[in-house]
């Protein structure tokens, strides 16, 4: 598989629409992380956040916003390998097709590091890739057949909507009190069943979103490391400092330089 272009929690206004009747020539897969109204064969739908789609080349591709915002990860891609087609269909990995997964998180982590490693300038990128998309497709063929297990799991489904708000919102100032408020549960309750479900803590994954939306700034922009620490949604660059080497066991500076 190969990669043509990529983005990662790309926002666009209420206008944005997409209308390519001949499709875009290529493989193109969608997360959704807004509503969408999505058209088939002249037909509207609607869909949720947590959902995915694959359109085949040479699909047409009718979409567009439901609401004040579009947000979304996306890639386009070729199947230029032997075996490319036969992995997508040994995953069963519907196409064409709107289809919900719940928690997008750890694909959307996927496609973050894939957009890392599209602008780096690694002697081994092109092998990188190529292993993050497999896992990826691997990942997602595995929420594909887990989620109807989950659809039923009202608190599971409620959790799954707050963690994605987290990553796709790092900036914003997440607490454990306005977290549980959200949801309408005690402080100690919110914070049990979201361990159990996402093998961390609430604010352990706020602070992971929020390293890895600075990663991003730092490797795809020049923003002053003060800027990207107000952007990440730490009120002190110091403190940013300290626990992105925590993280990491760099600092920003250093990570920003190790990526050129």
């Amino acid at each position: 598989m190969n990669i043509q272009n990529i983005g990662y929690n790309h926002s666009h206004d209420a206008d944005f629409i997409i209308n390519r009747p001949q499709g875009s020539g290529d493989y193109m897969l969608l997360l959704l992380k807004t509503p969408a109204i999505f058209t088939f064969a002249g037909v509207n739908q609607v869909t949720e956040p947590g959902s995915f789609i694959l359109y085949s080349d040479y699909t047409p591709q009718f979409y567009r916003a439901y609401g004040p915002q579009f947000t979304n990860d996306w890639f386009h891609f070729r199947l230029d390998k032997p075996g490319d087609a036969a992995l997508l269909d040994r995953l069963a990995i519907p196409k064409n097709e709107v289809i919900p997964v719940g928690d997008l998180n750890e694909l959307s982590i996927i496609i973050n590091n894939l957009c890392y490693e599209a602008y780096s300038l690694s002697p081994h990128k092109e092998e990188t890739m190529e292993l993050y998309l497999q896992l990826f497709f691997i990942k997602l063929s595995n929420r594909i057949h887990s989620a109807q297990k989950e659809v039923g799991n009202t608190h599971y489904n409620k959790m799954s909507l707050i963690r994605t708000k987290i990553y796709n919102q790092p900036f914003l100032n997440w607490t454990i009190e306005g977290l549980s408020h959200e949801l309408t549960m005690s402080r100690s309750c919110f914070q049990h069943l979201y361990k159990d479900f996402f093998g961390v803590s609430p604010m352990a994954d706020v602070i992971a979103s929020r390293i890895e939306h600075a990663k991003y700034l730092l490797t795809a922009t020049d923003i002053s490391i003060k800027k990207i620490a107000e952007m990440s949604g730490y009120a002190s660059e110091i403190h940013f400092m300290r626990q992105f080497k925590q993280q990491l066991g760099l600092t920003p500076t250093q990570y920003r330089a190790h990526q050129k």
